[in-house]
């Protein structure tokens, strides 16, 4: 069964993940796999799916951006990244296995160090406040019920429609980040996973020449308020980037 144990970003710092120190200081995997994306890209919906499941002693990550490997072993969201534009387009396939059952923390931290060992990754940490949004509950409550899930679950779209499958809600953040083109930060205080499909089609009805550009802003909020009892707050967001000082595009052989 997948497992997920979530953990504030100190437990991980104090754990030694501050991106630099030597791999010996990082729990490792005891075996582990990095290949080419297996999935035929440029064909859509199927060439943007990313899949990260989990279980207590093996890490799968099917099709991932390296930028995806990194934020999952970090904890990070969309706007908490800074490196070269290639980081979005290598796809990936990783598959690793501890010795033993750990928890999720435990293998973000191994993932870190497998990213330094194969990829040599070396980063830096620096904190700058952003104009974005927080996401929070509805005044009248969520809509949402958790179901069974692990590791980040998967997510598909399509122009406006989003549906996510097993997901925590800070997945559901990253993607109206991505939406909006600003950081969004997941404030509900929801733990677990989510199945959910946010349609924002309906609000862009019956528009007519000379209409005033499309407000997506104003658009997430009334489709999540409605559809799925959450909403979004205007906010100032305090934002740890990883800032990428080197990393190489292909890694060291298995």
């Amino acid at each position: 069964m997948h497992r997920t144990i979530y953990a504030v970003l100190l437990t991980a710092l104090l754990c030694g993940s501050v991106p630099g120190q030597s791999t010996g200081e990082l729990p490792t995997f005891e075996v582990a796999s990095i290949k080419a994306s297996q999935t035929p890209q440029g064909q859509g919906l199927r060439s943007l799916r990313e899949d990260i499941n989990t279980d207590p002693a093996r890490l799968t990550m099917i099709n991932v951006g390296l930028n995806t490997a990194i934020r999952w072993a970090y904890k990070l969201g969309v706007y908490e990244i800074s490196g070269p534009d290639w980081l979005s387009t290598a796809r990936f396939d990783i598959t690793a296995k501890a010795a033993s059952a750990v928890s999720e923390d435990q293998l973000r931290l191994m993932l870190q160090s497998l990213l330094k060992e194969r990829f040599k990754l070396e980063a830096h940490r620096q904190a700058s406040q952003l104009s974005g949004y927080a996401l929070v509950v509805g005044k009248n409550g969520t809509k949402l019920h958790p179901v069974e899930g692990g590791g980040e679950g998967a997510m598909t779209g399509a122009g406006l429609v989003f549906e996510g499958h097993r997901m925590p809600l800070s997945r559901l953040a990253d993607i109206i980040s991505g939406v909006l083109k600003l950081p969004v930060k997941d404030l509900t205080m929801l733990d677990g996973f989510y199945d959910f499909k946010l349609d924002m089609r309906p609000y862009l009805l019956d528009r007519q020449p000379g209409d005033p550009p499309i407000d997506l802003a104003g658009i997430a909020i009334s489709a999540l308020d409605a559809q799925l009892g959450l909403r979004l707050e205007a906010r100032k967001i305090q934002v740890d980037v990883l800032d990428v000082d080197h990393v190489e595009k292909t890694p060291t052989e298995n």
